[in-house]
Protein backbone atom coordinates (compact mmCIF):
# COMPACT_ATOMS: atom_id res chain seq x y z
CA UNK A 1 0.00 0.00 0.00
CA UNK A 2 1.25 3.48 -0.80
CA UNK A 3 0.43 6.34 1.52
CA UNK A 4 1.09 10.08 1.53
CA UNK A 5 3.02 11.64 4.41
CA UNK A 6 -0.07 13.60 5.43
CA UNK A 7 -1.93 10.36 6.25
CA UNK A 8 -3.76 10.72 9.55
CA UNK A 9 -2.59 9.01 12.71
CA UNK A 10 -5.88 7.13 12.85
CA UNK A 11 -5.55 5.90 9.26
CA UNK A 12 -1.96 4.76 9.77
CA UNK A 13 -2.67 2.81 12.95
CA UNK A 14 -5.73 1.21 11.37
CA UNK A 15 -3.74 0.26 8.26
CA UNK A 16 -1.09 -1.43 10.42
CA UNK A 17 -3.74 -3.30 12.40
CA UNK A 18 -5.47 -4.50 9.23
CA UNK A 19 -2.24 -5.63 7.56
CA UNK A 20 -2.41 -3.07 4.76
CA UNK A 21 0.86 -1.57 6.04
CA UNK A 22 3.78 -3.06 7.89
CA UNK A 23 5.42 -1.35 10.85
CA UNK A 24 8.75 -1.35 9.00
CA UNK A 25 7.15 0.16 5.90
CA UNK A 26 5.75 3.07 7.92
CA UNK A 27 8.97 3.54 9.89
CA UNK A 28 11.15 3.57 6.77
CA UNK A 29 8.99 6.25 5.13
CA UNK A 30 8.89 8.58 8.12
CA UNK A 31 12.52 7.95 9.06
CA UNK A 32 13.46 9.23 5.61
CA UNK A 33 11.26 12.29 6.13
CA UNK A 34 12.90 12.96 9.51
CA UNK A 35 16.39 12.75 8.04
CA UNK A 36 15.55 15.22 5.31
CA UNK A 37 13.72 17.52 7.72
CA UNK A 38 16.68 17.67 10.10
CA UNK A 39 18.65 19.54 7.40
CA UNK A 40 16.00 22.27 7.20
CA UNK A 41 14.90 22.97 10.80
CA UNK A 42 13.45 26.39 10.01
CA UNK A 43 10.85 24.83 7.73
CA UNK A 44 10.39 21.48 9.51
CA UNK A 45 10.72 22.26 13.22
CA UNK A 46 12.98 19.22 13.63
CA UNK A 47 15.87 19.41 16.09
CA UNK A 48 17.32 15.87 15.85
CA UNK A 49 16.50 13.06 13.44
CA UNK A 50 15.89 9.70 15.14
CA UNK A 51 15.74 7.86 11.82
CA UNK A 52 18.05 4.99 12.79
CA UNK A 53 16.33 4.60 16.13
CA UNK A 54 12.96 4.49 14.36
CA UNK A 55 14.04 1.71 12.01
CA UNK A 56 15.49 -0.31 14.89
CA UNK A 57 12.33 0.24 16.90
CA UNK A 58 10.17 -1.04 14.04
CA UNK A 59 12.26 -4.19 13.77
CA UNK A 60 11.93 -4.69 17.52
CA UNK A 61 8.16 -4.34 17.35
CA UNK A 62 7.93 -6.83 14.52
CA UNK A 63 10.07 -9.36 16.40
CA UNK A 64 7.72 -8.96 19.37
CA UNK A 65 4.77 -9.87 17.18
CA UNK A 66 3.61 -6.35 16.34
CA UNK A 67 3.91 -6.61 12.58
CA UNK A 68 1.33 -6.13 9.86
CA UNK A 69 -2.07 -7.55 10.60
CA UNK A 70 -1.46 -7.79 14.33
CA UNK A 71 -4.43 -8.47 16.55
CA UNK A 72 -6.88 -5.97 17.96
CA UNK A 73 -5.15 -6.47 21.32
CA UNK A 74 -1.91 -4.90 20.11
CA UNK A 75 -0.85 -1.45 21.41
CA UNK A 76 -3.20 1.29 20.24
CA UNK A 77 -0.43 3.39 18.60
CA UNK A 78 1.36 0.46 16.99
CA UNK A 79 3.74 1.76 14.33
CA UNK A 80 2.67 5.39 14.63
CA UNK A 81 5.48 7.88 13.90
CA UNK A 82 5.59 10.60 16.57
CA UNK A 83 7.93 13.57 17.11
CA UNK A 84 8.94 14.62 20.63
CA UNK A 85 9.36 18.15 21.98
CA UNK A 86 13.00 18.81 22.91
CA UNK A 87 12.14 19.26 26.59
CA UNK A 88 11.48 15.53 27.03
CA UNK A 89 14.57 13.38 27.38
CA UNK A 90 15.19 10.21 25.39
CA UNK A 91 17.95 7.93 26.59
CA UNK A 92 21.04 8.36 24.39
CA UNK A 93 19.66 11.34 22.46
CA UNK A 94 20.98 14.92 22.57
CA UNK A 95 18.56 17.30 24.27
CA UNK A 96 18.82 21.10 24.19
CA UNK A 97 15.89 22.24 26.36
CA UNK A 98 15.49 25.00 23.78
CA UNK A 99 19.03 26.41 24.06
CA UNK A 100 22.35 25.34 22.59
CA UNK A 101 23.91 26.51 25.86
CA UNK A 102 21.96 23.89 27.82
CA UNK A 103 22.57 20.92 25.50
CA UNK A 104 23.39 17.51 26.99
CA UNK A 105 23.21 13.80 26.14
CA UNK A 106 20.23 12.28 27.98
CA UNK A 107 20.73 9.15 30.07
CA UNK A 108 17.07 8.43 30.77
CA UNK A 109 13.74 8.54 28.98
CA UNK A 110 11.08 10.89 30.31
CA UNK A 111 7.86 9.31 31.51
CA UNK A 112 5.59 10.78 28.77
CA UNK A 113 7.95 9.38 26.13
CA UNK A 114 8.10 5.99 27.86
CA UNK A 115 4.30 5.89 27.84
CA UNK A 116 4.29 6.59 24.09
CA UNK A 117 6.70 3.74 23.50
CA UNK A 118 4.57 1.41 25.63
CA UNK A 119 1.65 2.24 23.34
CA UNK A 120 3.64 1.07 20.30
CA UNK A 121 4.66 4.45 18.88
CA UNK A 122 7.87 4.99 16.91
CA UNK A 123 9.91 8.11 17.64
CA UNK A 124 11.22 9.74 14.47
CA UNK A 125 12.58 13.11 15.62
CA UNK A 126 12.83 15.67 18.37
CA UNK A 127 11.44 19.15 17.73
CA UNK A 128 12.56 22.66 18.61
CA UNK A 129 11.06 24.46 21.58
CA UNK A 130 11.54 27.74 23.40
CA UNK A 131 14.18 27.89 26.13
CA UNK A 132 12.99 25.59 28.96
CA UNK A 133 9.48 26.02 27.52
CA UNK A 134 9.05 29.46 29.04
CA UNK A 135 7.56 31.48 26.15
CA UNK A 136 4.50 31.34 23.89
CA UNK A 137 6.78 31.62 20.84
CA UNK A 138 9.59 29.33 19.68
CA UNK A 139 12.97 30.99 19.23
CA UNK A 140 15.49 28.59 20.79
CA UNK A 141 18.71 30.21 21.93
CA UNK A 142 21.58 29.94 19.41
CA UNK A 143 19.49 27.50 17.34
CA UNK A 144 17.24 27.90 14.27
CA UNK A 145 13.77 29.35 14.88
CA UNK A 146 11.01 27.31 13.19
CA UNK A 147 8.85 29.25 10.72
CA UNK A 148 5.10 29.14 10.59
CA UNK A 149 4.02 27.20 7.46
CA UNK A 150 0.36 28.18 7.87
CA UNK A 151 0.72 31.98 7.92
CA UNK A 152 2.95 33.45 5.25
CA UNK A 153 5.22 36.43 5.73
CA UNK A 154 2.96 38.92 3.92
CA UNK A 155 -0.76 38.64 4.62
CA UNK A 156 -1.92 42.18 3.99
CA UNK A 157 -1.88 45.42 5.93
CA UNK A 158 -3.94 44.23 8.91
CA UNK A 159 -1.65 41.27 9.48
CA UNK A 160 1.50 43.36 9.26
CA UNK A 161 0.68 45.33 12.42
CA UNK A 162 2.93 42.96 14.36
CA UNK A 163 5.98 42.89 12.11
CA UNK A 164 6.90 41.59 8.67
CA UNK A 165 8.80 38.52 7.61
CA UNK A 166 8.46 34.85 8.65
CA UNK A 167 5.78 34.30 11.28
CA UNK A 168 6.12 32.53 14.60
CA UNK A 169 4.53 29.08 14.88
CA UNK A 170 3.78 29.86 18.53
CA UNK A 171 5.24 28.08 21.48
CA UNK A 172 6.54 26.58 23.41
CA UNK A 173 5.69 23.46 21.35
CA UNK A 174 6.29 25.34 18.10
CA UNK A 175 8.67 22.86 16.51
CA UNK A 176 6.19 20.06 17.16
CA UNK A 177 3.45 22.08 15.46
CA UNK A 178 5.59 22.78 12.40
CA UNK A 179 6.56 19.10 12.10
CA UNK A 180 2.91 18.05 12.08
CA UNK A 181 1.75 20.88 9.81
CA UNK A 182 4.43 20.10 7.21
CA UNK A 183 3.82 16.33 7.22
CA UNK A 184 7.08 15.26 8.89
CA UNK A 185 4.92 13.32 11.36
CA UNK A 186 1.17 12.78 11.80
CA UNK A 187 1.35 13.67 15.51
CA UNK A 188 3.80 15.22 17.96
CA UNK A 189 4.25 15.24 21.71
CA UNK A 190 4.46 18.61 23.44
CA UNK A 191 3.41 20.11 26.74
CA UNK A 192 1.06 22.86 27.85
CA UNK A 193 1.73 25.05 30.89
CA UNK A 194 -0.01 28.24 29.78
CA UNK A 195 -1.10 27.49 26.22
CA UNK A 196 2.06 25.81 24.88
CA UNK A 197 0.03 23.24 22.88
CA UNK A 198 -3.00 25.35 22.06
CA UNK A 199 -1.09 28.45 20.91
CA UNK A 200 0.99 26.60 18.25
CA UNK A 201 -2.09 24.63 17.22
CA UNK A 202 -3.91 27.91 16.58
CA UNK A 203 -0.91 29.37 14.75
CA UNK A 204 -0.44 26.38 12.46
CA UNK A 205 -4.01 25.32 11.70
CA UNK A 206 -3.88 22.22 13.92
CA UNK A 207 -5.83 20.62 16.75
CA UNK A 208 -4.32 20.87 20.23
CA UNK A 209 -5.89 19.09 23.20
CA UNK A 210 -4.65 19.90 26.71
CA UNK A 211 -6.03 17.13 28.93
CA UNK A 212 -7.20 17.77 32.47
CA UNK A 213 -4.43 17.66 35.05
CA UNK A 214 -4.05 17.64 38.83
CA UNK A 215 -3.19 21.07 40.28
CA UNK A 216 -2.91 19.94 43.90
CA UNK A 217 0.89 20.13 43.92
CA UNK A 218 1.12 23.39 41.98
CA UNK A 219 1.50 21.99 38.46
CA UNK A 220 0.63 24.22 35.51
CA UNK A 221 1.90 21.98 32.73
CA UNK A 222 0.87 18.61 31.36
CA UNK A 223 2.05 16.51 28.38
CA UNK A 224 -0.21 16.85 25.33
CA UNK A 225 -0.31 16.26 21.58
CA UNK A 226 -0.63 18.22 18.35
CA UNK A 227 -2.57 16.56 15.54
CA UNK A 228 -4.28 17.42 12.24
CA UNK A 229 -7.78 16.25 13.22
CA UNK A 230 -10.04 15.73 16.21
CA UNK A 231 -10.18 11.97 15.65
CA UNK A 232 -6.38 11.90 15.85
CA UNK A 233 -6.49 14.06 18.99
CA UNK A 234 -8.86 11.54 20.58
CA UNK A 235 -6.58 8.65 19.58
CA UNK A 236 -3.42 10.20 20.99
CA UNK A 237 -5.14 11.30 24.21
CA UNK A 238 -6.66 7.84 24.68
CA UNK A 239 -10.16 9.33 24.65
CA UNK A 240 -12.99 7.49 22.86
CA UNK A 241 -14.66 9.42 20.08
CA UNK A 242 -18.24 10.35 21.05
CA UNK A 243 -20.86 7.73 20.19
CA UNK A 244 -21.75 7.63 16.52
CA UNK A 245 -18.37 8.70 15.15
CA UNK A 246 -15.92 6.26 13.64
CA UNK A 247 -12.21 6.85 13.90
CA UNK A 248 -12.12 8.22 10.37
CA UNK A 249 -15.31 10.27 10.71
CA UNK A 250 -15.56 13.33 8.50
CA UNK A 251 -17.63 16.42 9.07
CA UNK A 252 -19.85 17.49 11.97
CA UNK A 253 -21.36 15.14 14.52
CA UNK A 254 -25.08 14.65 14.88
CA UNK A 255 -26.03 13.00 18.16
CA UNK A 256 -28.10 15.87 19.53
CA UNK A 257 -25.30 17.44 21.56
CA UNK A 258 -26.09 15.26 24.55
CA UNK A 259 -23.51 13.94 27.02
CA UNK A 260 -24.03 10.77 29.05
CA UNK A 261 -26.44 12.54 31.41
CA UNK A 262 -28.85 13.00 28.50
CA UNK A 263 -29.22 16.77 28.90
CA UNK A 264 -28.10 19.21 26.17
CA UNK A 265 -24.65 20.60 26.73
CA UNK A 266 -24.63 24.23 27.82
CA UNK A 267 -21.83 26.23 26.21
CA UNK A 268 -20.75 29.72 27.20
CA UNK A 269 -19.30 32.16 24.67
CA UNK A 270 -17.19 35.29 25.11
CA UNK A 271 -14.57 37.21 23.15
CA UNK A 272 -13.67 39.53 26.05
CA UNK A 273 -10.04 39.00 27.17
CA UNK A 274 -9.53 37.63 30.68
CA UNK A 275 -5.94 38.58 31.49
CA UNK A 276 -5.02 41.69 29.48
CA UNK A 277 -6.49 44.75 27.85
CA UNK A 278 -6.24 44.17 24.12
CA UNK A 279 -8.33 44.77 21.03
CA UNK A 280 -9.29 41.36 19.66
CA UNK A 281 -8.83 41.08 15.90
CA UNK A 282 -12.19 40.82 14.12
CA UNK A 283 -11.22 37.62 12.29
CA UNK A 284 -10.52 35.82 15.57
CA UNK A 285 -13.69 37.13 17.22
CA UNK A 286 -15.81 36.25 14.17
CA UNK A 287 -14.57 32.65 14.33
CA UNK A 288 -16.00 32.33 17.83
CA UNK A 289 -19.41 33.67 16.83
CA UNK A 290 -19.50 31.37 13.78
CA UNK A 291 -18.71 28.37 15.99
CA UNK A 292 -21.38 29.48 18.48
CA UNK A 293 -23.97 29.68 15.70
CA UNK A 294 -23.03 26.19 14.50
CA UNK A 295 -23.40 24.82 18.02
CA UNK A 296 -26.77 26.46 18.50
CA UNK A 297 -27.91 24.93 15.19
CA UNK A 298 -26.68 21.54 16.43
CA UNK A 299 -28.89 21.72 19.53
CA UNK A 300 -26.56 23.12 22.18
CA UNK A 301 -27.73 25.62 24.76
CA UNK A 302 -25.42 28.53 23.84
CA UNK A 303 -25.21 31.58 26.12
CA UNK A 304 -22.91 34.56 26.50
CA UNK A 305 -20.98 34.50 29.76
CA UNK A 306 -19.43 37.24 31.92
CA UNK A 307 -15.76 37.38 32.84
CA UNK A 308 -14.65 34.36 34.88
CA UNK A 309 -13.28 36.24 37.88
CA UNK A 310 -14.90 38.10 40.74
CA UNK A 311 -14.08 41.82 40.31
CA UNK A 312 -13.38 41.93 44.06
CA UNK A 313 -10.44 39.57 43.54
CA UNK A 314 -8.16 37.81 43.91
CA UNK A 315 -6.27 38.72 40.73
CA UNK A 316 -6.24 35.43 38.82
CA UNK A 317 -3.50 36.41 36.41
CA UNK A 318 -1.29 37.44 39.29
CA UNK A 319 -1.84 33.92 40.65
CA UNK A 320 -0.66 32.56 37.30
CA UNK A 321 2.32 34.93 37.15
CA UNK A 322 3.47 33.98 40.63
CA UNK A 323 2.95 30.28 40.00
CA UNK A 324 4.91 30.16 36.75
CA UNK A 325 7.76 32.33 38.02
CA UNK A 326 8.04 30.30 41.24
CA UNK A 327 8.32 27.15 39.10
CA UNK A 328 11.09 28.85 37.10
CA UNK A 329 12.86 29.76 40.35
CA UNK A 330 13.54 26.03 40.82
CA UNK A 331 15.66 25.88 37.64
CA UNK A 332 19.31 25.04 38.38
CA UNK A 333 22.08 27.55 37.72
CA UNK A 334 22.90 27.70 34.01
CA UNK A 335 23.65 30.06 31.13
CA UNK A 336 20.10 31.25 30.50
CA UNK A 337 18.93 34.06 28.24
CA UNK A 338 17.90 37.41 29.67
CA UNK A 339 14.22 36.44 29.39
CA UNK A 340 14.53 33.24 31.42
CA UNK A 341 16.82 34.90 33.95
CA UNK A 342 14.18 37.59 34.49
CA UNK A 343 11.37 35.03 34.94
CA UNK A 344 13.55 32.98 37.32
CA UNK A 345 14.58 36.01 39.38
CA UNK A 346 10.97 37.21 39.55
CA UNK A 347 10.02 33.89 41.11
CA UNK A 348 12.88 34.02 43.59
CA UNK A 349 11.63 37.41 44.81
CA UNK A 350 8.36 35.81 45.98
CA UNK A 351 8.50 34.74 49.63
CA UNK A 352 7.46 31.28 50.78
CA UNK A 353 4.55 32.82 52.71
CA UNK A 354 3.31 34.70 49.66
CA UNK A 355 3.66 31.61 47.50
CA UNK A 356 1.61 29.56 49.99
CA UNK A 357 -1.11 32.23 50.02
CA UNK A 358 -1.17 32.30 46.22
CA UNK A 359 -1.46 28.50 46.05
CA UNK A 360 -4.38 28.56 48.48
CA UNK A 361 -6.11 31.16 46.30
CA UNK A 362 -5.49 28.98 43.27
CA UNK A 363 -7.13 25.99 44.93
CA UNK A 364 -10.26 28.10 45.48
CA UNK A 365 -10.33 29.41 41.91
CA UNK A 366 -12.21 26.52 40.20
CA UNK A 367 -15.13 26.85 42.63
CA UNK A 368 -15.19 30.63 42.24
CA UNK A 369 -15.29 30.38 38.44
CA UNK A 370 -18.01 27.73 38.44
CA UNK A 371 -20.20 29.98 40.57
CA UNK A 372 -19.96 32.63 37.82
CA UNK A 373 -20.20 30.21 34.90
CA UNK A 374 -23.25 27.93 34.90
CA UNK A 375 -22.09 26.10 31.77
CA UNK A 376 -20.35 22.87 30.76
CA UNK A 377 -17.71 24.58 28.60
CA UNK A 378 -16.72 28.03 27.36
CA UNK A 379 -15.57 29.06 23.88
CA UNK A 380 -13.17 31.97 23.35
CA UNK A 381 -10.70 32.89 20.60
CA UNK A 382 -7.42 31.04 21.04
CA UNK A 383 -5.41 34.13 20.06
CA UNK A 384 -6.23 37.84 20.03
CA UNK A 385 -4.50 38.47 16.71
CA UNK A 386 -2.59 36.69 13.92
CA UNK A 387 0.84 35.20 14.69
CA UNK A 388 3.39 38.03 14.61
CA UNK A 389 6.78 37.97 12.95
CA UNK A 390 9.64 36.01 14.45
CA UNK A 391 11.46 38.44 16.70
CA UNK A 392 8.37 40.49 17.57
CA UNK A 393 8.36 39.33 21.19
CA UNK A 394 12.06 38.68 21.75
CA UNK A 395 13.03 42.19 20.64
CA UNK A 396 11.27 43.58 23.72
CA UNK A 397 12.59 43.92 27.25
CA UNK A 398 11.70 40.79 29.29
CA UNK A 399 8.83 42.37 31.24
CA UNK A 400 7.41 43.92 28.06
CA UNK A 401 7.83 40.58 26.27
CA UNK A 402 5.86 38.82 29.03
CA UNK A 403 3.05 41.40 28.86
CA UNK A 404 2.87 41.26 25.06
CA UNK A 405 2.58 37.48 25.13
CA UNK A 406 -0.30 37.88 27.58
CA UNK A 407 -2.04 40.32 25.21
CA UNK A 408 -1.67 37.76 22.41
CA UNK A 409 -3.02 34.89 24.51
CA UNK A 410 -5.32 36.49 27.12
CA UNK A 411 -7.54 33.46 27.76
CA UNK A 412 -5.65 30.17 27.83
CA UNK A 413 -3.89 30.15 31.20
CA UNK A 414 -7.26 29.92 33.01
CA UNK A 415 -7.33 26.23 32.06
CA UNK A 416 -3.80 25.69 33.37
CA UNK A 417 -4.69 27.39 36.65
CA UNK A 418 -7.81 25.25 37.12
CA UNK A 419 -6.43 22.06 35.60
CA UNK A 420 -9.54 21.69 33.44
CA UNK A 421 -9.22 20.24 29.93
CA UNK A 422 -9.02 22.62 26.97
CA UNK A 423 -9.07 22.21 23.20
CA UNK A 424 -7.87 24.46 20.36
CA UNK A 425 -9.65 23.83 17.05
CA UNK A 426 -9.24 25.64 13.70
CA UNK A 427 -12.39 27.33 12.42
CA UNK A 428 -13.35 29.59 9.54
CA UNK A 429 -11.25 27.97 6.84
CA UNK A 430 -14.13 26.44 4.93
CA UNK A 431 -13.48 22.88 6.10
CA UNK A 432 -13.88 20.87 9.25
CA UNK A 433 -11.68 19.69 12.08
CA UNK A 434 -11.46 16.40 10.19
CA UNK A 435 -10.21 18.01 6.97
CA UNK A 436 -7.29 20.23 7.87
CA UNK A 437 -5.39 21.14 4.64
CA UNK A 438 -2.90 18.44 3.69
CA UNK A 439 0.77 19.11 4.31
CA UNK A 440 2.17 21.06 1.40
CA UNK A 441 -1.25 21.95 0.01
CA UNK A 442 -1.97 25.49 -1.17
CA UNK A 443 -3.29 27.55 1.73
CA UNK A 444 -5.85 30.37 1.53
CA UNK A 445 -4.59 33.97 1.55
CA UNK A 446 -5.78 34.30 5.14
CA UNK A 447 -5.76 30.94 6.96
CA UNK A 448 -8.35 29.75 9.40
CA UNK A 449 -8.43 31.14 12.90
CA UNK A 450 -9.04 29.02 15.98
CA UNK A 451 -11.32 28.73 18.98
CA UNK A 452 -10.41 27.50 22.42
CA UNK A 453 -13.03 25.22 23.92
CA UNK A 454 -12.40 25.07 27.64
CA UNK A 455 -14.03 22.61 30.02
CA UNK A 456 -15.89 23.91 33.06
CA UNK A 457 -18.07 20.92 33.98
CA UNK A 458 -17.12 18.34 31.37
CA UNK A 459 -14.17 16.30 30.17
CA UNK A 460 -12.12 15.62 27.06
CA UNK A 461 -14.74 13.47 25.35
CA UNK A 462 -17.35 16.24 25.55
CA UNK A 463 -14.83 18.82 24.32
CA UNK A 464 -14.15 16.69 21.25
CA UNK A 465 -17.91 16.42 20.66
CA UNK A 466 -18.20 20.21 20.83
CA UNK A 467 -15.23 20.56 18.50
CA UNK A 468 -16.84 18.27 15.95
CA UNK A 469 -20.02 20.29 16.10
CA UNK A 470 -18.32 23.66 15.64
CA UNK A 471 -18.75 23.39 11.87
CA UNK A 472 -21.92 24.31 9.95
CA UNK A 473 -23.77 21.37 8.43
CA UNK A 474 -24.30 23.18 5.10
Amino acid sequence: MTFPPESSASALTEAVRSGELGVREVADRFASLADAASHDPEHSGVAVSLAQMAVERAAELERAGGGAGSSAHSPDLLGLPVAVKDLFTIDGVDCTMGSARLAFRATETAEPVAKLLARGAILTSTTHTSEVGMTAYTEPIDLPAPRNPHFGGDLGDASNAHGTGPRTPGGSSGGSAVAVATGVVPAALGSDGGGSIRVPAACCGLVGLKPAHDITHGHLSTPAFLTRSLSDAALLAGVPLPAGDGVGALGPASNGARPRSGRPLRVGVTVEPFHAEVGVDKRWADGVWAAADALADAGYDVVEVPGPYDPKGPDAFEIFRQTITRLAARLPEADYSEMVRWIRESGRAISAEEAARTHAQRMELPGRIRRRWDVDAVITPTLAFDPPAIGHFSSLAPWEDFDEQTRWTPWLSLWNLTGWASLSVPVGGGGSAESVPAAGAALPALPATSVNIGAVRCGEEELIRIGLDCYPTS
